[in-house]
């Protein structure tokens, strides 16, 4: 599985990040470019936040 070199580093982020909605420390969990919490699979991540695609 290939995952965006962004989406590896919130990762790492998330990995000790606790889940505002059921509180448990939990990593993320990227589906279909959303975050969600590995626990309770509530999206915590967007999907989109104003990101745009470089072509050079």
């Amino acid at each position: 599985m290939n995952t965006h070199p962004k989406e590896s580093a919130s990762n790492e982020e998330a990995a000790g990040r606790r889940c505002v909605y059921c509180g448990t420390k939990a990593p993320l969990v990227w589906v279909h470019g959303h975050g969600q919490c590995a626990r309770c699979g509530i999206n915590v991540e967007e999907c989109c936040r104003g990101e745009t695609c470089r072509m050079d």
